[in-house]
């Protein structure tokens, strides 16, 4: 089973990529929207919703 791959925009709480630039970069951590599988974006929005600094990163970007 493959996991189903997020865009800008597609994404809840994020805009679409012609809205911010090429590349939606994540409120949380260094990597592109793009690069998330989903549970890295519930991280990551859960990350930034909290303002919670210093938690880590989830994100699976080789």
């Amino acid at each position: 089973m493959t996991a189903p791959t997020y865009s800008p925009g597609t994404v809840p709480g994020t805009a679409p990529a012609d809205a911010v630039g090429a590349e939606e970069r994540c409120p949380a951590c260094p990597h592109p929207m793009t690069a998330h599988d989903p549970i890295g974006v519930r991280y990551c929005q859960a990350t930034a919703a909290a303002g919670t600094e210093g938690r880590g990163c989830v994100c699976r970007v080789g």
